[in-house]
């Protein structure tokens, strides 16, 4: 039987252990905690970063071969408002898209440039603008400026222009500047755009945007209509951004046009 002094050096060392015990567990608490708080911040420093050079914004700079792409794009195609290319064509592709949407940006910068060249500046068929505001307040002020624009036969090199430097969605990246920059580098007066904005026209053409869609139930941006000379506008479906998932439709059409 140990004796009463063995008892107490037993239950101190016992105490002892606990306590080393306790003292790991906490410094391993430390680093665990050390650690998620590192990557939170890295993670909060990367998402800010992310946001500042994606965000459009007063200091956007729009790049000098940007803005030789969309004119290049545009050269020698007749715009007359809403609507690009031969206003006598017999295939019309309307367009309803959000400025701010990032599938509406992809379209225009893979397949839009294609369909340009190969179908509008032969003639042999004119786009038509639809503009909606899915998104948010950037997209109405984007919206009413892309509209303004086409009072002076620019709305189309106006948002091209502004696919290539599309901001973080709500942001606020949409301000004056923004849109005075981009104006600017396609030709446009941006006094005479600033004041077309809030014109009567913008909230006409916005409207009648929202009233297609509706009719034709489109509830997603970009989405497309066919329309064969003035007949009932048809939906173009496509599941991803390839030339022949446009190109197929649009030459139906075009052969049952007889052009």
């Amino acid at each position: 039987m140990a004796s009463r002094k063995e008892q107490r050096e037993e239950a101190r060392r016992e105490r002892e252990e606990r306590e080393q015990a306790e003292l790991a567990k906490q410094r391993r608490k430390r680093r665990l905690w050390q650690v998620a708080s590192t990557l939170v911040v890295a993670v909060v420093i990367i998402v800010i970063a992310i946001a500042v050079s994606s965000s459009g914004g007063n200091d956007t700079k729009v790049t000098t071969n940007e803005t030789a792409q969309t004119n290049d794009l545009f050269t020698g195609i007749a715009q007359s408002g809403l609507t690009l290319g031969n206003q006598q064509a017999k295939v019309t592709m309307y367009e309803f898209a959000d400025l701010q949407c990032p599938f509406c940006r992809q379209y225009t910068l893979s397949v839009f440039p294609q369909l340009v060249q190969k179908y509008v500046k032969s003639g042999k068929v004119k786009m038509v603008w639809r503009n909606l505001t899915f998104i948010g307040p950037d997209s109405v002020t984007a919206a009413r400026a892309a509209l303004a624009s086409g009072e002076q036969n620019k709305l189309w090199d106006f948002a091209d222009l502004f696919y290539k430097n599309q901001g973080t969605e709500n942001s606020g990246y949409v301000t004056d500047q923004f849109i005075e920059n981009l104006a600017k580098n396609v030709g446009l007066d941006p006094n005479k755009l600033k004041a077309d904005q809030s014109a009567p026209f913008v909230e006409q053409q916005l409207g009648e945007a929202q009233q297609q869609a509706q009719q034709f139930k489109i509830s997603s941006t970009p989405s497309f209509l066919i329309q064969i000379g003035n007949g009932k506008p048809q939906r173009l479906n496509y599941n991803n951004f390839n030339l022949s998932e446009f190109s197929g439709p649009i030459d139906a059409a075009l052969k049952q046009a007889g052009g």
